[in-house]
């Protein structure tokens, strides 16, 4: 018998379009595919030759322990000034990507039984992770008609003596939604109240648009020792092949991870580490990137809203449309119809958890050339 945890998970439905649209194209289809969530940037260059030069200089043996000093240092000072969040170098944990730190705080925190809220539409590994690690996913729905916000009948009615952890994503993937300040003082108070964790995953925190800034739970004092904040280098430099994140939390919650972390992965490999240092220099090349995300996004949805029976909201955050199809039954039917009809990958909403209006989510992390072409595509019925 294999684990019943694991063996009954499903797979990621972005990661499996990623994989049919590179077997179209291979099979010779013309296919556009907006399913993934990678940038389609190249990691800046000073990030790539400091990495040739720590493997020139034979920094390729096991890097033991949270990570190497100087990067956990430079996150640490990061996350004070930037995120309002007090640590020091021994709250970090530097992970093999930000999926790998939502896995460790869960695992670290949940025991078999113990629930965990997530509001949906969510990313669509949170429910599988809490699932693996013997945990039962709580779902809430957010409202469309409300933009999603959460309000206290999203969070309380859910509340039962097994409740051990909230999980939020801002800015948020799908919905391209970030945290406001009242639902930020909101989940601050649940979390006080009900003496409840809160798993932050901020990984986009730099893809934000419009003027507006993120909000990290860790900055609230009263709470910031049930807050485990996750983040990384992925999105804001480019850096998803690199495989590379950290987590912040208090020293005891990461502890108890490092017990896990060490049994698992050792450490990351110390020329990876070396090269994200030089994130910290890369401030121009992470607004540039920022800055054209934005025009793509309002060429994106604006585009997409001249469409008849579409539908597109502004994110305010990530690079991701969320957009609704009027005219489908549901978002299964809506991406069936995009790929026969369009030669277009989106994934379906009901993958994020939004069962009851055909929404779809589209990555505006390609090049202005293949957006518009996308438009055009959406134009013509086959």
């Amino acid at each position: 018998m294999y684990n019943k945890f694991i063996s009954q998970l499903e797979g990621s439905s972005s990661v499996e379009l990623m994989l049919k649209a590179e077997q179209m194209r291979k099979a010779g289809k013309k296919v556009i595919s907006l399913a993934g969530g990678e940038p389609d940037f190249d990691t800046p260059r000073r990030i790539v030759s400091k990495a040739i030069e720590s493997l020139n200089n034979g920094e390729t043996h096991y890097a033991v322990g949270k990570g190497i000093l100087p990067l956990r240092e430079k996150i640490a000072e990061k996350l004070q000034k930037e995120n309002g969040i007090l640590c020091t170098s021994e709250n970090i944990i530097v992970t093999p990507g930000g999926k790998y730190g939502v896995y460790l705080a869960v695992a670290s925190l949940l025991n078999v039984g113990d629930e965990a809220i997530v509001f949906t539409p969510a990313w669509v590994s949170y429910c599988p992770i809490i699932r693996a690690c013997g945990g039962v996913p709580v779902v809430s729905h957010l409202q469309y008609e409300d933009n999603y916000k959460i309000k206290e009948e999203n969070i309380i009615p859910y509340i039962t003596s097994r409740t051990k952890a909230l999980i939020i994503n801002y800015p948020n993937n799908p919905t391209g939604k970030i945290l406001s300040e009242e639902e930020a003082e909101l989940l601050k108070n649940i979390a006080e109240k009900y003496n409840l964790y809160i798993i932050s995953d901020e990984i986009y925190e730099k893809v934000v648009f419009d003027g507006k800034k993120n909000i990290s739970m860790g900055s609230y004092q009263s709470i910031a020792d049930r807050v485990i904040t996750v983040n990384g280098f992925s999105k804001c430099a480019a850096m998803t092949g690199w495989r590379i994140g950290y987590t912040v939390a208090s020293r005891e919650i990461t502890d108890v991870m490092y017990n896990l972390y060490v049994h698992t992965i050792t450490g990351i490999s110390p020329f990876i580490q070396r090269a994200s240092l030089e994130v910290f220099q890369c401030a121009q090349e992470i607004e540039e990137m920022r800055t054209i995300y934005e025009s793509r996004r309002n060429y994106f949805t604006d585009a997409l809203n001249e469409l008849n029976g579409v539908e597109c909201r502004r994110p305010e955050g990530a690079f991701y449309a969320w957009v609704r199809f009027n005219n489908m039954k549901d978002s299964k039917e809506a991406c069936r119809n995009l790929l026969d009809q369009h030669g277009i990958i989106g994934v379906d909403g009901q993958s994020y958890g939004e069962t009851e209006y055909p929404c779809v989510r589209f990555s505006f992390a390609s090049n202005m050339e293949v957006l518009k072409e996308a438009i055009e595509q959406l134009k013509i019925k086959k």
